[in-house]
């Protein structure tokens, strides 16, 4: 039995993973579109996060990124389709108005870098702990979120 958007976004948010980007796709585009998704990080957490996005039917994961080659050509093994990249900077360069939502999961010091410059983009994102390591980038993060219009969400 195939998946509507709606049975997607309620088992999304019981699995703990309600990606904050479909919140905006469920508003502002048609029920028959499919998530644009990229994935930056593809170590422990991040091919977990990587591996859930691939497992619901309305999501494309359309990029890939990881300094490991090997982590790389291992996910795109199970993503044959998705662009990959080396450097998160070229993912957001070349990616841009081409994605809807982003999940990060680079090691810790990066991860409100990489979510800033996402968010920036117009994409919502989901990070693993800690997405921010004080106060100011807390400010930061939802500031930029909120002119925006997106959505973050941390991964516990």
């Amino acid at each position: 039995m195939k998946n509507t958007r709606r049975q997607f976004i309620k088992q999304a948010g019981i699995a703990g993973i309600a990606f904050p980007s479909f919140v905006r796709s469920a508003y502002s585009s048609s029920p028959n579109s499919r998530l644009q998704h990229a994935s930056i990080g593809l170590g422990n957490m991040g091919i977990r996060d990587f591996k859930e996005f691939l497992s619901h039917e309305p999501v494309d994961v359309v990029a890939l990124c990881d300094v490991d080659s090997r982590r790389l050509a291992m996910a795109a093994e199970l993503a044959p389709k998705a662009r990959r990249y080396a450097d998160w900077r070229e993912l957001l360069e070349k990616e841009h108005g081409r994605i809807d939502s982003v999940n990060i999961a680079t090691p810790d010091h990066m991860h409100a870098t990489v979510a800033y410059h996402a968010i920036k983009n117009g994409w919502h994102v989901y990070c693993q702990k800690p997405m921010c390591h004080d106060v100011v980038e807390v400010r930061v993060l939802t500031e930029l979120a909120a002119k925006k219009g997106g959505v973050t969400q941390l991964g516990t």
